[in-house]
């Protein structure tokens, strides 16, 4: 790339920022929350600081997972019925309120904190969809590799925040006022929610969208390309679960190590794939997608597998961040797939649901 493309690069990406900042936000604060919740504070709080049953944190994942497979679809075409605003706003509000609710329940009755995993599901499954579409409608098509990538961006912030910022607090602070974490970042996000109006484009063209009729739900459902790629999207977030789930486990268990070591020796893995987002998105714009997808899928599931066969620190830390780089190489080809499958904007958030 020369000098005047790399400029016109950079232009571009300030532009999609100065367009999508909210949204961009948005998405960063309820990743940081979500890693908090789940990886911090239910999977190591919980167990060693309150001295509750550590299944929990596993209860309250599936919850998690079952409550957003059950409702995902439903919930992207309630961001098309509502439009993107309305659907922030929902969807950011039971994620609070779920996550309010694990404050008290954790000393009075923990076993519900699974209800309140369900709670946040829900919540999620109405969110995400909302941020893409809200996405897919601020910037034009060929930004939208730069938008993902951004997004993506601050899934990875968000990583190293939540995760690393809640190994800081897991050192220095007690469960009640950790919460502060998570609850704070969803109320500021239901706030950006509230003040940020619907883009000129979504504005134009929304006017209490009708439901889908069922000939247009069966479309969506048939295309070839979005099943498959829907399977696809299945088996990373199973995966996904997987590793969350066994997060704090592992550390304890496999690494022996405490949290703030754990943070400390994933967090190249974190710095890594934040830094091959940008490249695995411009390969894939001059390659194609699957040839960026694959290799950076394969890379990260060999070396997952190597990760739970040795426990070497030096062997983990490194072999982590290869793992990190391949992803953060991958994700990118998701989501640009995901908004150039999803059609038109009268049904794009049921098609990204």
């Amino acid at each position: 790339m020369n000098a005047r493309g790399a400029w016109q690069t950079i232009v571009g990406a300030r532009n999609v920022i100065r367009r999508a900042a909210p949204v961009l936000v948005i998405g960063f604060l309820v990743d940081a929350a979500f890693l908090f919740v789940f990886l911090i504070a239910l999977q190591s709080y919980l167990p060693e600081s309150l001295h509750k049953s550590d299944a929990i944190a596993g209860y309250a994942l599936a919850a998690f997972g079952l409550a957003k497979l059950l409702t995902q679809f439903g919930g992207g075409f309630v961001s098309d019925r509502l439009g993107t605003r309305r659907a922030l706003i929902l969807g950011t509000t039971l994620l609070l309120v779920a996550d309010a609710s694990m404050l008290p329940l954790a000393h009075v009755a923990p076993w519900l904190i699974i209800g309140a995993g369900a709670i946040e599901g829900l919540g999620s499954s109405v969110t995400w969809p909302a941020v893409y579409s809200a996405g897919a409608s601020r910037v034009a098509a060929d930004e939208k590799g730069r938008f993902t990538a951004l997004l993506t961006l601050a899934t990875g912030c968000a990583l190293v925040t939540g995760l690393g910022g809640g190994g800081v607090l897991n050192h220095f602070v007690p469960f009640d006022a950790a919460m502060a974490f998570p609850i704070g970042a969803l109320a500021i996000a239901l706030t950006l929610a509230l003040l940020t109006p619907l883009s000129a484009g979504e504005a134009a063209t929304h006017a209490e969208r009708e439901l889908p009729a069922p000939r247009e739900v069966r479309t969506i459902i048939s295309s070839p390309q979005r099943a498959v790629f829907s399977l696809l999207i299945l088996s990373e977030a199973m995966a996904l679960g997987a590793l969350t789930a066994a997060f704090r486990s592992y550390g304890r268990d496999v690494l022996d190590v405490s949290l703030a070591r754990q943070a400390l020796m994933l967090a190249p893995a974190a710095v890594a794939g934040g830094l091959m987002v940008v490249p695995g998105g411009a390969l894939a714009d001059r390659f194609g997608v699957r040839r960026v997808m694959a290799p950076g899928f394969a890379a990260t599931g060999i070396c997952l597998l190597l990760l739970s066969r040795f426990s070497d620190p030096a062997f983990v830390v490194a072999t982590a961040a290869v793992a990190g780089a391949g992803f953060g190489l991958a994700q990118p080809t998701i989501a640009a797939t995901m908004m150039a499958l999803s059609g038109p904007s009268k049904t794009r958030g049921g098609i990204i649901g």
